[in-house]
C-alpha cells in the first residue's frame, strides 16, 4: 500500500478516514483491539477525531512520533497505534513508539526502541 495523499480541498482526517476503509487498516484495527482488549464499537467513534486528538498532544518533534498512554483514552490510543502499524512498512514512513509514561518506562507498541 501506498501513503494516501490528500486531495486537495480535503483534510487530513478525511484522508485518514478512506484509509480506514481499506483492508489492510481492517486487519490491523482487528489484531490491535483483540491483543488490547476492545471492542470496535468502542474504538470506531475515536477514529472520526484521530488527527484531531494526536494534534493536541504533539510534544515538539524528534522524528519520532510518541504516544504516550497519558494523553489520551485506551480507546484513542488504540486508534492511533493502528494508523500508525498501517504505514510503518510505507516507503518514509513514519517513525513512533508508544509509552505507558512520560519517562519512557513500561514501553507498548511501535517500530523504535526507546531513547
Amino acid at each position: 500500500m501506498q501513503k494516501i495523499t490528500t486531495i486537495p480541498g480535503e483534510g487530513v482526517q478525511s484522508s485518514l478516514n478512506r484509509l480506514a476503509a481499506t483492508d489492510e487498516f481492517k486487519d490491523v484495527f482487528n489484531e490491535v483491539l483483540a491483543r488490547r482488549g476492545l471492542r470496535p464499537q468502542d474504538v470506531i467513534p475515536c477514529l472520526k477525531h484521530v488527527y484531531y486528538e494526536l494534534s493536541k498532544h504533539a510534544h515538539g518533534n524528534d522524528r519520532v512520533i510518541t504516544l504516550r498512554a497519558e494523553d489520551h483514552t485506551d480507546k484513542e490510543l488504540a486508534a492511533l497505534v493502528v494508523i500508525l502499524k498501517v504505514q510503518e512498512n510505507w516507503a518514509d514512513g513514519l517513525k513512533w513508539r508508544e509509552v505507558k509514561k512520560r519517562d519512557g518506562e513500561g514501553e507498548g507498541e511501535g517500530d523504535v526502541e526507546s531513547a
